[in-house]
Order: C-alpha cells, then structure tokens, then sequence
C-alpha cells in the first residue's frame, strides 16, 4: 500500500517471463556501467531516496520470504538509480542486483554480476558520510558476491570489517549478519579453527548483551561444529539445538559434521534435505551451496564405491559441472576443488596416471591459496587412492602431509583419524 501510495504499483503474483523481461531491460541499462559514469551522476532527489530505501528492505526481506520477488525489487532499486541519480543508499541496491546474478548458473552473468557489485563499493567514495550503509553493504558484497572476484580471505577480512563499523554506528543488525556470515566464510578459507573458535566466542559475547538470540542461536551451530572438528566436542554431528532446528543451516551444519567425521550415507542425506530445503530460497542459499559442492560430490563417490545405489551416480559429475562454472568466475576460490573432484572421479574410473596429475593439481593449487583445510583433504584422498592401487610408500607419505596440514588448521579430530590410518599402513 505505502508503494502504491508512492506511484510505484507492484504486482502480488510476479511470474518468470515478467522477472525475465525485468532482469534484461535492467542489464541493458548496466551495459556501459564505469565507476567513472557512477560517480559522475547527478544526485537523486530526496523523495526518490525514501522510495529507494523501501525498495532495498523489501528486497532483503524478500530474499529470505519471497524469493521469487527478490529480482523485481533489486532490479526496480537499479532502475531508479539509472533513471533518477545516485545516492548512497544506490549502492545497497546495485549490490543487491548483484547478489541475485551470482545466483545464476551462467559464467558471463556471475562476472557481470559481480563488475556491479565491485564498481557500488567503489563508488563509497563520492559520498561524504556513508558510514550508516557500509555494513549492510559489506554485508551482501563480501558475504554473496565478492568471492567470485575477490579471495574469500579478503572477504572474511571486510565481513569482520563491516562487523565492528555496524557495532560502532548503531547498526547491530546488520552487524551481526556481518559476523555470522563472516564465520561461514572463514570456515570455507581454512582459517585456524582455535581462533576462529575464539573470535565466535566473542561475537556470542556482544550478541547476547544485545539480546539478539537469532543471531546467538546460528553462530552456536558454528561453534558446535568447530568443537568437534578442533577435538574438544563429542563426535556427534546430530547435536543442535531445539531452537535451530527450523532453520535450513542446521541440516547443513549435520551434513558438514558428518563429512568430516567420515558418516558418508548420512552425510548425503543430509545435503540432499538441505538441497531440498533451500532449493526456492534466494541467492544466499545457492552461495552456500556453491562452496559445498566438493563436498557433497567426493561424498557421494564414497558411496558409489561400495554400494551400488542408482540416485547416487550423477551426483559427482553434476558436482564437477557446478564447480567448473564456479572457478569460471574464480580460479582462486575454486580450481583446487575442481581439481580434487576429477582426481577422485578418475581414480574410480581407474585412470591412475590422470588421478595422479588432478591429485597433485589440487594439492598445488589449494597450497597456492592457503586453503590449508583443502590441501589437507586433497592429500587424504590421494593417500587412499594408492593405498587402493598397493603404493604404501606413496600413501604413507600423503598421509603424513594430510596430517601436517589438519595439525595446521588446527583440527585435533583429523589429526587423530589420519594418524589411526598410518598406524594400520
């Protein structure tokens, strides 16, 4: 109704074809985007600015409730700019818009996606006192679309960033969506477990003297997780809280346990009810998922291999399609996983000289960008790849760098697993 009162009608029932025609009529207006036409913009009146500010919490809210409407308000937020001028809270929107096209399954729209979001956060700079935006800009930007652009340790980096700058201008909301989303990036770039174990702690801290038991609730699934991973936790991946168990990142948490833990078939059901769960859900979901992919596919390969359940074999190659469309975009946050999910899929083919190759592939690139985690999981399969072909030398020596490198990532419980294996060897 405050819409309409506005002059901007909006329909209740928004159907694919009328999203299409509205995402391509707002790309086309983005074609020639530089940072240099943003900034040379004239300002957007002030009644303009209030409508925009609507149009950007609805698509927020949108992405999490209504899904299918996110696309309609970040487009419309884009459109208003493109056709009114620019004022900081353009940037939320522009931002936005690219949080919904690094949801898409198209290289060349991530990366157009992805050169908006860039040129919005570029753009900080034309405005004089944009510190009540920055983090809910940091927010979207560094939690949904700088990581097909930009290192996930530089986004994690920016996401605690946009943590203290929430706290520090009253913003706590956006604050903590910083913090938690922070965590779930921290976790993907390998960060040492005991600090990342350290800093949650203290987020848990200033969110309960908030009183903001949302957020509390989400990062005590993270900080279960991690207990278990650094040794100091049951090994039980079903653990969650009553209060969570509504929300779709419980059955991810489950499925991320049980993957470490070694609990394959559990471990796919549980990302399978995942999919299910946020399979209508926005762009936060598909990101998530996005960076879970090794995951979910060398888990499925564990299954293959000793049963010869059906629903299980398109799993591993649909997974390495995913991933190659991810490291399209980004090299540096994806070409190891890439790497280690063919070497696993030639090693079940037999391919021993080409398993070979993708399992060294995979450890030098996930070296080459730090993520310690990875290389440390890339070295395990390839130490069971030549247990498998009778090379004890060679899976003894995999072994000892898988070790090596979960003593680095800090967690006790692979550390523990991996020596058991070179004690039977």
């Amino acid at each position: 109704d405050v819409l309409v009162q506005l002059g901007e009608p909006i329909s209740r029932a928004f159907s694919m074809q009328e999203r299409n025609v509205m995402v391509e009529a707002t790309s086309k207006m983005l074609i020639d985007l530089s940072e240099e036409s943003l900034l040379g913009m004239k300002e957007m009146d002030r009644e303009t600015q209030s409508l925009l500010k609507i149009y950007n919490i609805l698509s927020i809210t949108a992405s999490l409730f209504k899904p299918h409407m996110a696309p309609f308000f970040s487009c419309r937020s884009v459109q208003l700019t493109m056709t009114r001028g620019i004022c900081k809270y353009s940037l939320i929107g522009f931002v936005l818009y690219a949080a919904v096209g690094c949801g898409h399954d198209t290289v060349s729209v991530i990366q157009n996606a992805s050169r908006i979001g860039k040129l919005a956060t570029a753009a900080l700079k034309r405005f004089d006192s944009p510190t009540d935006i920055v983090s809910s800009l940091y927010f979207v930007y560094y939690g949904f679309v700088a990581s097909y652009s930009e290192t996930v340790q530089t986004c994690a980096d920016n996401l605690y960033r946009g943590f203290e700058c929430g706290l520090a201008c009253g913003d706590t909301t956006s604050g903590f969506l910083n913090a938690i989303h922070y965590v779930r990036i921290a976790m993907m770039a390998g960060t040492h477990l005991p600090t990342l174990l350290k800093r949650i702690e203290y987020f848990l801290e200033v969110m309960k003297s908030h009183g903001n038991m949302l957020a509390v609730t989400h990062l005590i699934l993270d900080l279960d997780t991690i207990l278990i991973l650094v040794g100091k936790g049951p090994r039980d991946y079903t653990k969650v809280q009553d209060n969570a168990l509504k929300f779709p990142a419980s059955l991810y948490h489950q499925a991320f346990r049980a993957f470490w833990i070694g609990h394959s078939e559990r471990c796919h059901h549980l990302f399978e009810r995942y999919g299910e769960a946020t399979k209508n859900q926005s762009w936060g979901s598909k990101h998530q998922r996005n960076f879970h992919l090794l995951y979910h596919g060398l888990n499925s390969l564990q299954i293959i291999r000793r049963t010869s359940v059906q629903k299980t074999k398109a799993c591993p190659g649909n997974s390495l399609d995913a991933l190659k469309i991810s490291a399209g975009c980004s090299h540096w946050n994806f070409r190891n996983k890439v790497h280690l999910m063919e070497a696993e899929i030639f090693s079940y083919e037999g391919k021993h000289k080409e398993a070979k190759a993708s399992y060294d592939a995979a450890i030098a690139s996930a070296k080459c960008v730090s993520f310690v985690h990875e290389q440390g999981l890339a070295c395990e399969r390839a130490g069971f790849h030549y247990k498998k072909i009778g090379d004890k030398k060679n899976a003894c020596n995999f072994f000892n760098q898988a070790k090596q490198c979960y003593t680095e990532w800090g967690s006790q419980m692979k550390v523990d697993s991996i020596t058991r294996r070179l004690d039977a060897l």
